[in-house]
């Protein structure tokens, strides 16, 4: 892995579909309490910015497997995972969560899907006992869904959360917020396989 903190190499990735940023990628961290050593199964790759945040907190010792479905995003993704440097830890997996998850007793599942609720079984059967849900979701209908079920999968503790962000200018002559911010990206929803 690169000696380069990491928000150096998230700035270096490419965009293309949309991407899931700092500030919501930090939240799936400290919600899930992902980190050294963990397994985690993420769905929907697109740019694998989220990917790429995730095998940066679980290190050489953790895996990242990335579903994805779309060749171009796969290819995205991967060039991606290289510029980070995390291809020992981030793997890049052409396939339909939708379909099942091939991997057992993981710590962390997110989900940044159009239709999440249809992978929370899934999900629920791959996580251990203790592990988390984390979902990414732009609509709060969607969330409505997903909740509901996510709880008739089995999931406890769910819960639903926004994050919004504005950089505050701090000058000789006053400190005020800036006009402008991160402000909703999405809506994100966690569980936990009790």
């Amino acid at each position: 892995m690169s000696a380069e903190r990491f928000p150096q190499i998230f700035a270096r990735l490419q965009r293309g579909p949309q991407i899931i940023g700092l500030k919501d990628a930090a939240l799936v961290a400290a919600y899930t309490g992902a980190g050294p050593g963990d397994v985690i199964v993420d769905a929907g790759a697109g740019a694998g910015w989220l990917a790429a945040y995730l095998g940066h907190a679980v290190g050489s010792a953790g895996k990242v497997i990335s579903y994805e479905v779309r060749p171009e995003f796969v290819q995205l993704a991967g060039e991606n995972i290289k510029r980070a440097g995390l291809e020992k830890v981030v793997q890049i997996k052409k396939a339909d969560i939708y379909e099942g998850i091939d991997e057992k007793d993981v710590d962390v599942v997110t989900l940044d899907l159009p239709e999440p609720q249809r992978a929370v079984g899934h999900a629920f059967a791959a996580l251990k006992r203790g592990g988390y849900l984390a979902t990414y979701l732009p609509n709060i209908e969607q969330v409505k869904t997903l909740a509901e079920a996510a709880k008739e999968a089995g999931f406890v503790d769910i819960a639903t959360y926004e994050s919004l962000q504005r950089e505050w200018l701090v000058r000789p002559q006053g400190c005020r917020p800036a006009t402008t911010g991160i402000m909703h990206t999405a809506w994100l929803t966690f569980g936990r396989k009790p």
